[in-house]
């Protein structure tokens, strides 16, 4: 795979240092914005940035065509090191949502960045063995960061994580900047906006693969928003506590995406897609009946969650990159999409069913009952359609 391809090895690297900066936040972000306002009102910060990022995405792959991927890199990763800055100084909610709402934006397009350099080296071949054993990489990043952050979190407030943040994308652009240089720019399709939309949509494995991927991203959107306050807040358990279930809940993205990515080059995507999205389903109902403040309980609950989200993560990529080619650009602009559209679309949801449920924990009845519609939908999937 990396014979011959020590770009894609860099790649991989900095796909490593982006995470371990997204971890380090990803799940104080929601405690981090309820210093500002009211917890509930949380999800609407998220639904803004998400606006922000499907924005932001729109106009990408115009920019990417015009300077490179390269550069276009470069420039969004000084954005996001002086955001991330902000952030740790910031004592202002007049000043703190907006930068998080850029910053929201900014670490989607990196992404997105990044997606378009792998997509350049992988051939349908070997898409399941690259994208396993990217999200393998990337994955292990989010078990070593909540196992830190914990610590951290114990002993220092919240601008502390973001200065190691801070450090780590300041080594993401020194990577990016001497390492991956160099690399050809395909020649890019050109946007067309809308019509893109309406191709996209009307390729049914497209369409198909970003529907389950929306599915997964909303299931996300609640989990990374309520649960750290739900554990919190709700059941008592301390930042070292938490750190250490969220560590053992992300061992299934390290130790299951790159075999299950070499499997699916093999026998396809639809049958473990299935399973993925039944185990997710019944693991998030499980954790409605979980009220104990016991650590071990808890990890192995959302263990068993990211059993099936790990499954579906991996196998939705794959099932996507294979239906398109490098040049395609403005697809995957529109398939990362998925993810800010659900952070719209998550919180505000959860926002109006927190009027009506009568308990907070009530919100994985309705996300476990959501689950069951991938269940469905990778269902559909036919022979001819892997």
């Amino acid at each position: 795979m990396f014979k011959g391809n020590s770009k894609l090895k860099n790649i991989f690297l900095a796909g490593f240092l982006l995470s371990l900066q997204l971890a380090l936040t990803a799940y104080i972000n929601s405690s981090f914005l309820s210093s500002f306002v009211n917890e509930k009102l949380v999800g609407v910060v998220y639904a803004l940035g998400s606006i922000a990022s499907i924005l932001a995405l729109i106009f990408a792959p115009k920019i990417f065509d015009k300077i490179g991927g390269h550069k276009f890199l470069l420039s969004i990763t000084l954005l996001n090191i002086l955001a991330i800055l902000s952030l740790a100084l910031s004592k202002n909610a007049l000043i703190t949502i907006p930068i998080f709402i850029l910053y929201f934006a900014l670490n989607i397009l990196i992404i997105f960045s990044l997606d378009e350099l792998i997509e350049i080296f992988s051939k349908n071949s070997s898409t399941g063995k690259i994208r396993g054993l990217y999200l393998t990489v990337i994955n292990s990043a989010w078990v070593i960061a909540q196992l830190f952050s914990g610590k951290i979190l114990g002993g220092f407030p919240f601008p502390a994580i973001y200065l190691i943040a801070l450090f780590i994308m300041i080594l993401f652009f020194l990577v990016s900047f001497f390492s991956l240089k160099g690399i050809p720019d395909p020649k890019y399709d050109k946007p067309q906006g809308l019509k893109d939309i309406k191709i996209f949509f009307q390729e049914k494995n497209l369409a198909r693969a970003y529907k389950m991927s929306f599915l997964l991203q909303f299931f996300y959107s609640w989990m990374v928003i309520y649960t750290p306050i739900y554990l919190h807040a709700h059941l008592g358990f301390d930042w070292k506590e938490i750190g250490i279930i969220f560590a053992i809940m992300l061992l299934p993205f390290v130790l299951l995406q790159f075999p299950l990515g070499r499997y699916s080059d093999k026998i396809g995507e639809k049958k473990m897609l299935f399973l993925g999205f039944v185990v997710t389903a019944l693991a998030t109902f499980s954790l409605f009946f979980i009220k104990k403040h016991e650590i071990w309980v808890w990890a192995l609950a959302l263990f068993t969650t990211r059993v099936g989200a790990a499954t579906i993560e991996v196998m939705s990529d794959v099932y996507f990159f294979k239906h398109i080619k490098p040049e395609n650009d403005e697809f995957v602009s529109i398939y990362r999409n998925a993810s800010p559209v659900a952070y719209i679309l998550g919180p505000l949801s959860a926002s109006i069913l927190f009027i009506f449920l009568p308990s907070f924990n009530f919100i994985y009845l309705v996300l476990g009952s959501l689950m069951l519609y991938g269940v469905y939908l990778s269902s559909t999937i036919k022979r001819s359609d892997i």
